[in-house]
């Protein structure tokens, strides 16, 4: 006997459970399946059975949506119905064009007509669901990457995923996600308070778009409590829980120094908090990082292991073995937080090097060295101690935060504020708050009603 499938819609009576229409969206037929092809819906074949059910979803719906306004907005006569007016809207994997009810003044003097279509009522006519598709995509892929694998998704490219749309619409939640993050949180985004905070600050340079300059810098800064490190394994570890903030902006450090100071507030900050600070040895980070005192107990500025490991590692790459025991001799010093001697061993190494490039290398290390060391400590009690000394356990670190978009292969090129934007919605990411804000934010964004 053979069979076919059906998929049905049927729009029954609440009260009696009476059928008052059925429609019949697709028929299949049921067939052996001769390959692994033929199991199931193809991409096309499910994307085309969903637009089929959204517009019988949206048929029904369109007949109940209304502005609202029973009175002209022009002279306060009664309102009349005046046709439909076709309007668009877009869902999350489908385009839909819809007739909605229009209404025009009874008063046949004033003339006034109204607008009836999904933008005017709901003030967009793009799904919130699409536009978080849009800005997760824009956050973490080229604009034009992004316009692809949107189009891959879908099975087809659409209008409303073009770059420019996704560029525009991961701007404006960008622009929001800040202002969230210059306001002090709310006492329920607020862990309990915390005896210990670790906090790192680190830079990335950012190609630019004006000519007279190659690049600006951004600043990440991760903060979490050190009861949410979790070993993965002998060698690795990971953080459970942090909260990221970052910022592209030239205003001399505010936003971010503010957005680091609540977001160590969301994880516990207190006045009685021990603060573990590490920086990348920059002026800035130095700044941002001392900024935390006057809100905690006492704070630890260390500069971080990881930043020193790779200092020592491009010197000794630029100077080759000749010198390599010499640099692990001074490492192993600075390892032990002798800093005016490791600087001693750097001091005399330079003296003996006659060729100016290698000079200039283990000049730039000296240097390096001799600015940060107020905040060298001794590495290798803190580790017996198992106390925080290196940023390596912060998986989320500069290159996942930054690096990895904005400084991709090809002729990439941003302005402060165009980074700025994409950054905020990568730290929400980063900090598991994406999937709690996400909705208000992108609904605040496209202006449209909750």
């Amino acid at each position: 006997m053979d069979y076919e499938l059906r998929i049905i819609v049927e729009k029954v009576a609440v009260s009696s459970q009476e059928v008052v229409q059925r429609d019949t969206i697709k028929i299949y037929d049921i067939q052996r399946p001769a390959s692994i092809v033929d199991l199931g819906l193809r991409h096309a074949e499910q994307i085309s059975l969903l637009e089929k059910v959204q517009n019988a979803v949206l048929a029904e719906q369109s007949v109940l949506i209304d502005s609202g306004a029973t009175v002209c907005p022009k002279c306060g006569q009664k309102l009349r119905k005046n046709g439909s007016q076709v309007s668009d809207f877009h869902a999350v994997f489908s385009d839909h064009t819809l007739r909605l009810q229009r209404h025009c003044c009874g008063n046949a003097a004033c003339h006034w007509q109204g607008a009836s279509t999904v933008q005017a009522v709901f003030g967009t006519n793009i799904h919130p669901d699409l536009a978080k598709l849009q800005c997760e995509q824009g956050a973490l892929y080229s604009y034009r990457e992004a316009e692809r694998n949107l189009g891959t998704l879908n099975g087809q490219p659409r209008s409303v995923n073009n770059h420019a749309q996704v560029k525009r619409m991961t701007d404006q939640v960008g622009r929001l996600l800040a202002e969230q993050n210059g306001i002090p949180p709310a006492a329920q985004e607020c862990a309990p308070p915390a005896r210990d905070l670790i906090m790192q600050v680190d830079g990335g340079h950012i190609p630019i778009q004006e000519k007279d300059q190659r690049s600006f810098e951004a600043l990440a800064a991760i903060v979490y409590r050190p009861e949410n490190i979790r070993a993965v394994d002998k060698h690795h570890r990971e953080i459970t829980e942090k909260t990221c903030v970052m910022s592209a902006k030239d205003d001399h450090l505010q936003s971010i120094t503010t957005y680091l100071i609540h977001a160590a507030m969301k994880q516990g900050l207190y006045s009685e908090t021990q603060v573990t600070a590490l920086a990348d040895g920059a002026t800035n980070c130095w700044t941002v990082v001392l900024a935390m005192k006057p809100y905690c107990a006492a704070l630890d500025c260390i500069l971080d292991w990881f930043h020193i490991g790779k200092k020592f590692q491009t010197v000794k790459n630029a100077l080759g073995e000749a010198f390599e025991a010499s640099l692990e001799s001074a490492k192993w010093k600075l390892w032990h937080g002798k800093a005016e001697e490791t600087l001693a061993k750097l001091a005399l190494l330079r003296d003996n090097i006659t060729d100016e490039a290698q000079k200039s290398k283990m000049t730039g290390l000296y240097n390096f060295i001799y600015r940060n060391q107020a905040y060298i400590v001794n590495y290798d009690e803190r580790e017996r101690e198992h106390k925080t000394y290196t940023s390596q356990v912060a998986e989320s670190h500069i290159d996942a935060l930054i690096n990895a978009r904005h400084k991709k292969t090809g002729k990439m090129q941003w302005s402060r504020e165009g980074a700025d934007n994409v950054l905020q919605i990568r730290a929400t990411m980063a900090s598991k708050e994406w999937t709690s804000k996400w909705q208000s934010t992108v609904l605040s964004a496209l202006g449209a009603a909750a």
